[in-house]
């Protein structure tokens, strides 16, 4: 008897890490990406416990902390420098059972390509539309060469914010919002980063309307991102030296990393996260997942965890259920978790990217006498998951 196959539309963490633990269970699985190719692209990704543990998991963990490096905690700084929260990577671990990792985020695709069959993966297709028959869901897809129909006994919508799939699936859904601002994000290479001698340490600094994150990730290489408060679509010169100008009065390193980092490195993204509920997640044999299902915002430093925690949830509820009990346990499960914290990670958006001077120094004073403890707590929400038993 053959395998049971799945169709994964979208070749990003998610699909890549559902790829990974469909085919642990035994199953067929061919990859579909709208890009003609995969490259070393992206920038920063951090891995937080409960994405770790997903990891380990699925026997990848060893891959991780190979590729990765290990934070030593996680600490916010205002932009003149002083520092007003840290939680320790030692409270972390002890906590939540697993460190926090960060890498180059085309580091983490190879990582997730491994095991998987070039002649499985297909770039250059674009999810044009879909069937949802009960056993037997088709994806057409758009390519170079013409449309192209696919069947299988499963399909995976991994195909991200802008969710085609999820747009043919739930038509009435009014889409994704705009957050309020927008991310520019860069890396400094190795030899450029030494003689700045940065921590490995997840730092975010806070100003009005701004900040700015830095951390040290594989090989020796710094991320950093910043964020600014703009109205949507606001039409933004890609200029490294205006953000470098944007920043120049803050704290060190946020100057001299801007003064390191290559232009061609520079890259901006709008932000936008889904703040309307999906009804849900499953269709028939198609199920949505990571950022096409619940996209959240950068302030929870979720993305591709919440991602990684589906695709290990969809395995193991399949195998567990069947294709069609499974996908409705899936569905169930992963919906209360990842809605509320897409809403979460808007108002937090919201209250961090403040314009407003008042509430900025509010949001500062509050973040400044918040014990160790209590801010370690609030982030269980998050990092406290575990994979299904098992």
């Amino acid at each position: 008897m053959s395998p049971s196959k799945a169709l994964v539309v979208g070749a990003g963490v998610g699909g890549l890490t559902a790829a990974q633990a469909l085919q642990r269970i035994g199953w067929h699985v061919a990859l579909y990406e709208q890009a003609p190719l995969i490259g070393p692209v992206g920038a920063g990704l951090g891995i937080a416990p409960n994405a770790v543990k997903a990891l380990d998991h699925l026997g990848l963990g060893a891959a991780l902390r190979d590729r990765g490096l290990r934070q030593d905690g996680l600490e916010i700084r205002l932009r003149a420098g002083r520092r007003v929260a840290r939680i320790p990577a030692a409270g972390i671990e002890r906590r939540y059972g697993a460190p926090f990792y960060a890498l180059h985020r085309a580091e983490m695709h190879r990582l997730l390509m491994a095991g998987i069959d070039a002649s499985d993966l297909h770039t250059g297709h674009r999810a044009a539309s879909l069937t949802t028959a009960t056993d037997s869901p088709s994806v057409t897809f758009d390519t170079a060469q013409g449309p192209v129909t696919e069947t299988a006994d499963l399909v995976v919508a991994a195909d991200g914010v802008g969710s085609a799939l999820r747009a043919a699936l739930l038509p009435g859904h009014e889409g994704a919002d705009y957050a309020g601002y927008t991310v520019w994000r860069g890396i400094v290479p190795a030899r450029r980063a030494a003689s700045l001698g940065i921590a490995p340490i997840l730092t975010e600094t806070w100003g009005r309307g701004a900040r700015f994150g830095v951390a040290v990730i594989n090989d020796g290489q710094v991320y950093w991102f910043a964020g600014e408060s703009v109205p949507e679509h606001a039409t933004l010169e890609h200029d490294l030296g205006k953000v470098a100008g944007r920043f120049r009065d803050w704290h060190a390193p946020i100057p001299e990393l801007l003064a390191a980092t290559p232009e061609e490195s520079l890259l901006r993204h709008d932000v936008y996260y889904l703040h309307a509920r999906l009804p849900t997640f499953v269709h028939g044999r198609v199920a949505l997942l990571g950022d096409a299902a619940h996209a959240v915002t950068p302030d929870i430093g979720q993305g591709a965890c919440l991602a990684i925690e589906d695709a290990v949830t969809l395995a193991a509820a399949v195998e567990r259920s069947g294709v069609d009990d499974g996908l409705s346990v899936y569905d169930a499960v992963r919906r209360p978790r990842t809605q509320r914290m897409a809403r979460a990670s808007g108002r937090l958006g919201r209250i961090l990217q403040t314009r407003n001077r008042t509430a900025a120094a509010v949001r500062d004073s509050i973040a400044s006498v918040i014990p160790t403890p209590l801010l370690m707590g609030a982030t269980g929400a998050a990092f406290a998951w575990n994979p299904p038993s098992g």
